[in-house]
């Protein structure tokens, strides 16, 4: 007898060559149902209703006429667009990595490119100007292997870009809520809890946000915070924009509390309506010591390669009654 296949709808944003991707890497039966970003609820209702799992980055559509849903899989590490009123206690919801090494070498990029003051330079330059160069005696800049790296949160992201600090040369610092549960492992030098947030600032010339948002971060890094920072030290946020007080940040930049930043995830983003929105009210982007990227660090080939193996493990495993991995929020009943 044919087993039955694993139902699975692949909903919003999942774009068409993941649906090869799953398929080329199940091997188990597996039936791929897709449903469009515009989608109507009816549309949505009616794909859900079969599902036995459902791989997407939001879910807010009741799930009470999916009685066979087990599973909600985002396809990235962020779940808060995961309405979880909207699922039934049997439901778990598993989120996905696989971006850390990406972003890692993203977060490196950039303390490379701000301490070697690669735009200037290389604008300089293009412009005719040889006033940068060594051989006509142009002015001396640092280099990244003498500066101290603070990593603000040291989950799986927070662990790479520790680790490519330290091979660089840098003094590395981490900042946790549990700093018992870190282990020594000769990269990070000291490890702050977050009660000692300030001192870890103070200590730092770049800090790298790499926390979760949650209610309790939410604004973790207020002007306060900020100016705790030395007045050299630059900012980098690749967790999720509203960390960082938004309106601090930019008053910050411009009045000389820090030196800069590093901008690659924002507190407001393109719709239909606004298909080419800023990513602030502010206007970050006219700003000579701020790097601006779209939230764009961890998204590469290899990254998404990566978090397809987790999601079709999860998916195998799901079939075969086997555990889940990353689960966020496990079943209740």
């Amino acid at each position: 007898m044919t087993p039955s296949p694993l139902h699975v709808v692949l909903d919003n944003d999942i774009v068409l060559p993941n649906e090869y991707r799953l398929l080329a890497k199940a091997d188990f039966p597996v039936e791929v149902t897709r449903v469009a970003d515009n989608a109507t609820d009816t549309e949505r209702e009616a794909a859900v209703q079969r599902a036995d799992a459902i791989v997407t980055v939001q879910f807010r559509h009741p799930s009470r006429h999916a009685p066979n849903l087990r599973l909600v899989q985002t396809q990235a590490a962020g779940f808060e667009r995961v309405d979880l009123t909207c699922l039934a206690d049997r439901v778990t919801v598993c989120n996905a990595f696989g971006h850390t090494r990406a972003i890692a070498e993203y977060a490196v990029m950039t303390m490379l490119m701000w301490t070697h003051q690669w735009k200037a330079v290389e604008a300089s330059f293009r412009a005719g100007s040889w006033e940068y160069s060594g051989s006509m005696y142009g002015p001396l800049r640092p280099e990244l292997n003498s500066k101290t790296v603070g990593v603000l949160g040291l989950g799986q992201m927070g662990e790479e870009i520790a680790r490519r600090s330290h091979a660089m040369g840098t003094r590395v610092l981490a900042c946790v809520r549990n700093p018992g549960k870190v282990a020594a492992d000769g990269v990070i030098e000291r490890v702050y809890s977050l009660d000692e947030l300030d001192a870890f600032l103070a200590a730092c010339d770049f800090v790298v946000v790499c926390v979760a948002l949650t209610p309790q971060t939410t604004g973790l890094i207020n002007a306060e915070r900020l100016a705790r920072m030395k007045r050299d030290a630059v900012l980098i946020n690749v967790a999720r924009g509203p960390v960082v007080d938004e309106a601090a940040l930019y008053t910050a930049v411009t009045t000389g509390v820090i030196a800069g930043a590093v901008i690659d995830v924002w507190w407001q983003y393109p719709d239909a309506a606004t298909p080419n929105r800023r990513g602030s009210r502010f206007p970050f982007h006219e700003l000579d010591n701020v790097l601006i990227t779209p939230h764009s660090s961890g998204w590469t080939e290899q990254m998404m390669d990566r978090r397809w193996d987790q999601i079709v493990a999860n998916l195998r495993a799901l079939y075969r009654g086997e555990p889940l991995r990353n689960v966020v929020r496990p079943a209740r009943g």
